[in-house]
């Protein structure tokens, strides 16, 4: 009879070394059907927020959609992050994953209503949600190669769920500074703790995908916005011709995101250990993913009503949301140049710009609808052909390439290392281990 080897293990042993390796950055990461399904929850989440910012599109009706809205992006950066850190396979992630899916789909609820009535529900599910968070990274503390970034994230996320959960019984307007307090120590801290955060960078491919992912989303809420106000108006080629540019619109957004070389500047922070670089990247994307979802709500306003009154409304709201994402977009254009250490102002950018200034402008022209929405196409189109025809993408194409094979490289030449270690070990184990 032979003794049993601890190698040999059982399904818990096989469990154990599936979380290990998931771990491990050097390990291909993509998107599971659970992260899809997280995702999904927030479709709705996404919408029913534009649903609250359809029905109140004052400055007073904006200023507590936007503060919702970054409540419920920060929700997801916190899941997205630890996937990126510590894999997306293991059980800490799976358990916290599905509380957290539950915790969000709660939130949907509580963001439509007076505050008065759904801003205490609001501020408990978003305690919960951070709680969750608290315990996944508590399960890291021990068996993570970095628990100090566990442990710092285990305190930061528990000081904001404490103050999201006492927020819940704080008056009107002081609720809100307290959510405004609870995301800024989420924020703040992560941006103190570079050296800490250096030691554990989320996955270089994983990231870039996840944020992909929810930008379509976002772009998907203009769709949805658009079928909604064109289900308004008579099913004729005139009354329809507004939500057909609004929908070329759209397309032409979604080339100026994905053509880029969106994922070089995490590829590069990785390769540099430049913690800002990703960091700003990532956050960039906030005020992004913010004015896609309330550009969403003007173009659809505009579409579903008529009368100068409305299209007012319309031109104030997709004006200051195409600004917005001009900016954002060319922000993250000198984000990429911040990284390769070219900071300079391309053609892209310039048309970027020019193209948020155009849009400023168009807000103060008495422009119908249909009239309205063509020249936004046209600006938006002149400022994707003069992006298309800019040397600088391409030679940021070709460098995004590079480093991809270079990190690829690098993996491999990781992977077969570790390989051989393990085969050197075995074979060592083999020697040593005597027959009963």
């Amino acid at each position: 009879m032979s003794a049993a080897h601890p190698a040999a293990g059982g399904p818990e042993t096989g469990q154990a070394k599936a979380d290990q390796e998931a771990k491990l950055p050097n390990q291909e990461q993509r998107a599971t059907w659970l992260e899809l399904f997280f995702d999904l929850v927030f479709v709705t989440a996404l919408a029913q927020l534009a649903r609250r910012f359809t029905d109140d599109t004052t400055l007073r009706g904006f200023s507590i959609f936007a503060l919702m809205f970054v409540s419920v992006w920060w929700a997801w950066v916190g899941n997205t992050l630890f996937a990126g850190r510590y894999g997306n396979e293991g059980r800490p992630y799976r358990w916290g994953t599905a509380l957290q899916l539950l915790s969000v789909g709660g939130l949907a609820l509580g963001v439509l209503g007076d505050l008065k009535d759904v801003g205490g529900f609001f501020s408990v599910l978003f305690a919960v949600n951070r709680f969750v968070l608290v315990g996944m990274y508590a399960a890291q503390i021990k068996d993570a190669p970095s628990p100090e970034l566990a442990r710092a994230q285990f305190r930061t996320f528990g000081l904001s769920a404490l103050i999201w959960l006492g927020s819940a019984w704080l008056p009107l307007g002081w609720q809100q500074v307290a959510w405004g307090c609870a995301v800024g120590v989420d924020a703040v801290a992560s941006m103190v703790s570079r050296r800490v955060q250096a030691q554990n960078l989320p996955h270089p491919e994983h990231l870039p995908e996840r944020v992909g992912l929810l930008t379509i989303i976002s772009l998907g809420a203009i769709i949805t916005e658009i079928v909604g106000g064109a289900g308004n108006q008579k099913l004729t080629l005139i009354g329809q011709l507004p939500a057909g540019l609004s929908l070329l619109i759209t397309l032409v957004l979604f080339k100026l995101y994905f053509d880029e070389a969106r994922d070089l500047p995490v590829l590069l922070a990785h390769r540099d250990g430049r913690v800002g670089t990703l960091l700003l990247w990532l956050y960039t994307h906030l005020p992004l993913t913010l004015a896609l979802t309330a550009l969403g709500v003007g173009i659809g306003h505009g579409i579903a009503n008529q009368g100068p009154e409305a299209d007012q409304h319309e031109r104030v709201i997709v004006a200051l949301s195409l600004t917005t994402i001009f900016l954002n977009l060319a922000a993250l254009r000198l984000v990429t140049q911040h990284a390769l250490g070219k900071l300079r102002m391309d053609l892209s950018i310039w048309a970027l710009l020019l193209g948020g200034a155009a849009m400023l402008g168009l807000m103060f022209v008495p422009l119908g609808t249909l009239p309205y929405q063509a020249a936004t196409l046209a600006v938006c189109g002149l400022a994707l052909l003069a992006v298309w025809r800019d040397p600088a993408r391409q030679f940021l194409s070709r460098t995004e390439e590079a480093v991809a094979e270079e990190t690829h490289a690098d993996e491999s030449a990781a992977d077969d290392g570790s390989s051989g270690h393990s085969s050197n070990q075995g074979r060592s184990a083999q020697a040593t281990t005597p027959e009963t």
